[in-house]
């Protein structure tokens, strides 16, 4: 395990108060004591027996042999940083009320986490994904994490999700946390982190305890440092959970809206730092879900680390994040905790065990010199599901804006736990459970993905007797491409990396005929600073058992992304894509073997400006974004995106009003609408682009489209009001019977107010129906289910028709009556378990 710069230190000044407690005998220390409140007790809802010698529960991959000692890196970021894109994300907004121009751009903001020496760093406006789509969206310094902090009450800090999490409105009756579980495994669903952010203002507040909100279940970090609010309250909330069985790793948000307080409030300060087997953004994702983590009030440190040697052997093979589950209470006598302590001069460093600061310090110490190590004996005493942790505290400045100013000690840096249990895991326990999840049986069959993997966003073509599916595989810090071939049994016949070494593929989509097969991805390759994904595009011409070397179809400069993928007469393949080469996200599209370059469909009748320099809100660069296509008779083809262009400000939340006037929207999201494209036939000309939602007081996002046997063109999209959280996404449909030049008035499509319903895609079922699939939230576990309708053109769509049963079921597409998703049914834990899988089910 690398660390920084250290030199082992001995203290013979450890006082016996420091040495007996619970047999630990700090190597260094002089003492600091300090009550906690609210801290609960150290019990804990019991997992699956275990039995045999010590184990490391690594994060999400179950119970497994530690051993060796852990290989990576620290890498120094933040977690919680803001800009303009927020409503009141900067000094001006917020001190106007949001009427005044804004003073804090993207590119600003990143360059002061470059100027800070962070590694990585999100920018996580309030409900809304706009910032990704900004131009100056981008770094060759560090690594730019995707992310929001979404929800309306409580807040939440989401890193690595694709799309902005909608909150929806709880069903009458429900428990009032039900909204944040759902955003919770939606974002489970692609695999992004969950973060409480400043749980002491929405799940905790010291006077009353926790509140109904403290029960939901999988988050993967929670914020004991955000400078914006009581990081005293923040740890005593942590160690709340900790002891009610709940297992995350800490964080820090330094939380920034303001330029003008950049001198002590800077993207870095505090800073959060992840330990991670490989620079790349989904190696620090990976080590925020195993909760591998350290918090300190700035990039200097104190940087505290702790680790665990379990078995005595010498080897320190537990660190801050990681569970450790051993067979009985009695471990060796050379069990050790070992913590190190780097810039910590000046401050007091405290370890505590369950149930934490209630009950004092198990030992303490007072760094000397730049860098020192203390090592403690390891002793179980207490309860079967324990945790240790140290945090670092001095005197001076408040720790948050809202932390008492008179505490003598205020908090500097904070290690994750090393959560130990005996005989298994421990399992939340919250003062609310969750519902039963639903054990039915349906007709799923697992196609890939393994357990504690992620294989998800996957794509499906089926010809004749043979289904070919591919998807997006996370595995050792690297997204991969995969490909199955299916039989008429459903047996995986085929199967096969695309992507070759590059660990950053992601996003693919298929289509196929007889012999030839063709996959498309968006990838990076490697190389995420700044990130600049291309589109490749593989091929097999022997049906699948083989495939060429991968070949780039973008040609420009910008990020390439969220491709799409149909067939021309057969034999070319018709590709889709969102790029900003020109600046703004347009949509560009190339048949294969037949166009000379890409052209961009979206762009005409579209207004860009880079604004003025007074007004960080004022650039103007509308995105067309997740585009989708269908073709007609091997020939006609048409396109279909979302686009927020006639929105009064595009990707900017809230609207600066004219001089005199009260600001509006809040943070509400724009008015995107879905447009569409047309090309009847290959070697003509795309059309400008068309309406196809034409309302202006929804946001219309994520088409499907479809067009059926007889030459019916058929879009669908998950349309929301113009609010920003506790509100449902419904499903909207219109038909094109002129080739997609025109679209009726949109109807609902299988309304249930009380739901969330997103993500739908749409085909044809073999005997010509038009289908459509989507996830749901209406069933009574809770979970996100798979449910499908068809269109009559007579009468119109039918009811909805529950798909699957068992756990969260997201992310379905669809082809010939044949329904491919993601799930996470075989997981074994409601935390700490990134098991999501690909199954199909056969509905037509």
């Amino acid at each position: 395990m690398e660390t920084p710069e250290e030199s082992r230190a001995s203290n013979p000044s450890a006082t016996s108060a420091d040495l007996s407690r619970r047999r630990f005998v700090a190597v260094a220390g002089a003492a600091i004591a300090a009550a906690g409140v609210g801290a609960g007790t150290a019990e804990a809802a019991t997992g699956s027996a275990l039995k045999g010698p010590a184990k490391t529960v690594a994060a999400d991959t179950g119970v497994v042999n530690g051993g060796k000692a852990p290989k990576g890196t620290w890498l120094a970021g933040d977690t919680h940083v803001h800009d303009d894109h927020s409503s009141d994300g900067s000094g001006p907004r917020q001190t106007s009320q949001q009427t005044l121009p804004g003073n804090l751009p993207v590119g600003d903001q990143i360059g002061q986490g470059e100027k800070t020496g962070l590694d990585f760093m999100p920018l996580t406006d309030h409900r809304t994904y706009d910032q990704v789509w900004d131009p100056q969206w981008k770094s060759s310094k560090l690594l730019l994490l995707p992310g929001e902090e979404a929800n309306g009450s409580p807040h939440a800090i989401v890193l690595g999700n694709v799309d902005v999490i909608v909150d929806g409105a709880n069903p009458p009756g429900s428990a009032s946390f039900r909204h944040v579980q759902q955003s919770v495994w939606d974002a489970h669903a692609q695999a992004a982190i969950w973060q409480q952010a400043h749980p002491d203002d929405g799940e905790y507040t010291p006077a009353d305890g926790v509140n109904d909100n403290a029960s939901v279940q999988g988050a993967h970090l929670v914020e004991v440092l955000n400078v914006a609010s009581n990081p005293d309250a923040e740890v005593e909330y942590a160690e709340n959970r900790w002891n009610a069985g709940f297992r995350f790793g800490v964080s820090a948000a330094s939380d920034c809206h303001f330029r003008e307080l950049w001198d002590i409030d800077s993207p870095g300060e505090p800073t959060t730092h992840v330990f991670t087997a490989g620079r790349s953004v989904l190696g620090i994702l990976d080590g925020f879900r195993a909760g591998r983590t350290t918090v300190s009030q700035n990039i200097a440190g104190p940087f505290l680390t702790i680790e665990a040697d379990v078995d005595g052997d010498g080897v320190f093979e537990a660190m801050g994040g990681d569970e450790v589950v051993v067979a009985e209470r009695k471990l060796p006598k050379k069990a050790k905790l070992r913590v190190k302590v780097k810039g910590g001069k000046g401050t007091t460093v405290s370890v505590y065990a369950a149930p934490g600061r209630s009950a004092g310090p198990i030992a303490k110490f007072t760094p000397q010199r730049a860098n020192e190590t203390y090592e403690l004996p390891l002793v179980l005493k207490g309860t079967d599901h324990g945790w240790y942790r140290v945090e670092a505290r001095s005197p001076g400045s408040a720790s948050g804006s809202e932390a008492d100013p008179d505490l003598p000690d205020q908090l500097r840096g904070a290690t994750s736990p090393i959560f130990v249990s005996v005989g298994a895991p421990a399992d939340p326990r919250p003062e609310i459970a969750l519902p039963a999840a639903d054990t039915a049986a349906d007709a799923a069959v697992l196609v890939t993905g393994d357990q504690g993997e992620f294989t998800g966003f996957s794509d499906i073509a089926v010809v004749g007797k043979v289904t070919h599916v591919v998807a997006e595989l996370h595995q050792n810090q690297a997204s991969k491409i995969v490909y199955r071939q299916l039989d008429a049994k459903g047996r995986v016949v085929r199967s096969s990396t695309l992507s070759g070494r590059s660990a950053t593929a992601r996003f693919p989509r298929v289509a196929a005929t007889a012999d030839d097969v063709w996959v498309v991805w968006q990838d990076e390759r490697g190389e995420e600073q700044p990130h600049r994904p291309a589109i490749l595009l593989a091929h097999s011409a022997n049906g699948g058992a083989s495939f060429k070397a991968p070949q780039k179809t973008n040609k420009g400069k910008g990020r390439a992304v969220t491709p799409a993928l149909a067939l021309i007469e057969d034999k070319h393949p018709l590709v889709v894509w969102s790029d900003n080469s020109a600046g703004a996200f347009d949509v560009y599209a190339q048949i294969i073997g037949v166009d000379k370059a890409a052209t961009n469909v979206s762009a005409a009748g579209k207004t860009t400006s880079p604004g003025v320099s007074t007004d960080a809100r004022s650039p103007r660069f509308p995105a067309s974004l997740f585009p989708a296509v269908t073709v007609q008779n091997g020939k006609q083809a048409v396109i279909s995106w979302q686009d927020d262009r006639f929105d009064p400000d595009p990707l900017w939340t809230g609207h600066t009003p004219p001089a005199g006037q009260p600001a509006g929207g809040g943070t509400d999201p724009d008015n995107w609408q879905i447009l569409a494209s047309v090309r009847k036939a290959p070697g003509r000309g795309w059309s400008n682009p068309v309406q196809v939602s034409r309302v202006t007081d929804r946001s219309d996002r994520h088409p499907g489209l479809t067009v059926d046997e007889h030459g019916t063109f058929v879009a669908i999209w998950e349309s929301g009001a113009l609010q920003s959280s506790g509100a449902n996404l419904q499903l909207r449909a219109a038909r094109s019977t002129d080739g997609g030049t025109t679209w009726t008035a949109f109807e609902q499509v299988c309304l249930a107010p009380e739901a969330m319903s997103q993500r739908a895609k749409l085909g044809l079922d073999p005997d010509g129906t038009v289908r459509a699939v989507w996830y749901d939230s209406r069933a009574t576990d809770w979970r996100w289910k798979i449910f499908t309708a068809t269109l009559d053109t007579g009468t119109g769509w039918s009811p909805a028709v529950q798909v699957t049963a068992r756990g969260n079921n997201t992310w379905p597409a669809l082809h010939r009556g044949v329904v491919v998703f993601t799930s996470d049914r075989a997981a074994k834990r409601t935390q700490r378990d990134a098991t999501q899988q690909v199954y199909t089910v056969k509905l037509a």
